[in-house]
């Protein structure tokens, strides 16, 4: 029997919820996806990764916490959460969009992209393998209602364009390794 690669996914619900054995059959995967689960939650994880490729996404549950001024403290310190996490090759999927603002503004995505961006530059010259999904997911400033079930959460749709999105990353760097 041939051994499966393992997959650990970690972060907050979009994580949790995300049903790997139907979009990733050919892995071993580990859920440690937690609903609510951000910055903290990633800082304080202490499993043993270390024998397996990590999906890691989070974010969005920190958002509310964030300004200019304190979100440069911030992209330091999800580095260095990202980078803690053992694992043979580490993909980091982006921040993804959020709806769930009653005025229907675009204003939270404006500022998560830039800190997506501010990320990505952090963590130039490291192995880690960044994910940015960010437009795909967006329509007109928001996240695409037709990729919700709730405007936060994801639905197949947009499972279908991460797992494709993962499963590329995977090959090109599974290619590269060769």
């Amino acid at each position: 029997m041939e051994n499966k690669p393992k997959f650990a996914f970690v972060g907050n619900s979009h994580m949790a919820f995300w049903a790997l054995n139907v979009y990733f059959p050919q892995w071993e995967s580990f859920n440690y996806g937690a609903p609510g689960g951000g910055l903290s939650y990633v800082e304080s994880f202490d499993k043993d990764t270390s024998d397996c490729q990590v999906v890691i996404q989070f974010g969005t549950n920190d958002i509310y916490q964030l300004n200019e001024e304190n979100v440069d403290d911030y992209v330091e310190r999800y580095v260095k959460a990202v980078l803690a996490i053992p694992s043979l090759k580490t993909f980091l999927f982006c921040i993804f969009p959020r709806n769930d603002y009653d005025d229907y503004s675009t204003t939270v995505n404006r500022f998560i992209r830039i800190l997506n961006q501010k990320i990505q530059r952090k963590l130039a010259g490291t192995n880690i393998v960044y994910l940015d999904v960010f437009n795909r997911l967006l329509s007109d400033g928001r996240l695409n209602p037709e990729m919700t079930i709730d405007d936060l959460h994801l639905n197949g749709r947009g499972y279908s364009i991460l797992s494709d999105t993962l499963k590329q990353a995977v090959l090109r760097s599974n290619e590269s390794s060769l």
